[in-house]
């Protein structure tokens, strides 16, 4: 009969169990995330279902959301409101309202599955519903956020940020599993993050903030990007690097470089609504 030892101790495991464990080895062998096989991760003081294809969130979007929980505090409002644009499993959403109980969230995500899983994993982690609203909307210049008759004090997003050329350089678990959408930022990784930044000018309070998840090779882009663009009334504030020395390599996910994120501030009214490229 099978034993499994650990720290001197032998735990009978019976049939069911070995199938069962046999099944989870498949699954792995198959290039499956570890994420995906348990069904479940921790995030922050969050534990979050993950389902496939929905992006599996990686830990360095914690500190995302500290650099969000921090711009709150000298903030005198009661009412915060906060948009998070690509929400995925609500990762940043849920973690933000668990922290701080003055502000509200709308999270949008362009997939039927990444929405259901938000309001799933909502309901678990004991979010007050109302003060979460979960909306279907494809990230596109035309319309994300448009249908919205509200302004935010901060806007976030983890958006897709890889370049395209270098997708097929993923790893299987990824290329495999997840939903290559929430990773593909088209020619150099900068398309939604256009299209983000535009949108936040119309949709930030004057000196409100927009916080992005980043590859360490887009401020430069920003900036060149705010300068030929400057009735959308945006300033690159700040960036904050090296908080990730090292990829994750704990569930078998390595994305590349670290990412960096980048801070921009709501200056003045907003006098466009389209961009030089």
């Amino acid at each position: 009969m099978p034993y499994l030892t650990y720290n001197q101790l032998e735990i009978v495991l019976n049939n069911d169990t070995i199938t069962e464990i046999d099944k989870l080895c498949e699954l792995r062998l198959k290039r499956m995330p570890i994420q995906y096989i348990i069904g479940e991760w921790p995030f922050r003081d969050l534990n979050l279902k993950i389902k496939p294809p929905v992006f599996i969130p990686r830990p360095e979007t914690e500190e995302l959301v500290e650099l969000v929980l921090k711009s709150i505090e000298p903030m005198s409002k009661t009412d915060l409101k906060i948009a998070d644009i690509c929400c995925g499993s609500g990762a940043i959403s849920l973690a933000l309202l668990k922290a701080n109980n003055k502000i509200s969230v709308i999270a949008v995500d362009r997939s039927n599955e990444a929405c259901d899983l938000t309001k799933l994993n909502a309901q678990l982690n004991y979010i007050d519903n109302k003060r979460l609203e979960v909306l279907l909307c494809e990230i596109n210049e035309s319309n994300l956020l448009e249908n919205i008759n509200q302004t935010f004090d901060i806007i976030v997003s983890n958006p897709p940020y890889i370049p395209q050329t270098e997708i097929s350089q993923l790893q299987p678990e990824i290329l495999l599993y997840e939903d290559i959408r929430a990773l593909d930022g088209g020619l150099n990784g900068f398309e939604t993050i256009k299209l983000i930044i535009t949108m936040s000018s119309n949709k930030l309070v004057t000196n409100g903030l927009l916080f992005l998840e980043i590859d360490p090779r887009h401020p430069q882009l920003i900036e060149d990007f705010l300068k030929k663009n400057t009735l959308l009334g945006l300033e690159l504030s700040q960036i904050y690097k090296d908080f990730c020395t090292t990829n994750y390599q704990g569930s078998v996910i390595n994305d590349g470089p670290s990412p960096i994120i980048a801070q921009m501030k709501k200056e003045k009214y907003s006098m466009s609504n389209s961009f030089n490229t």
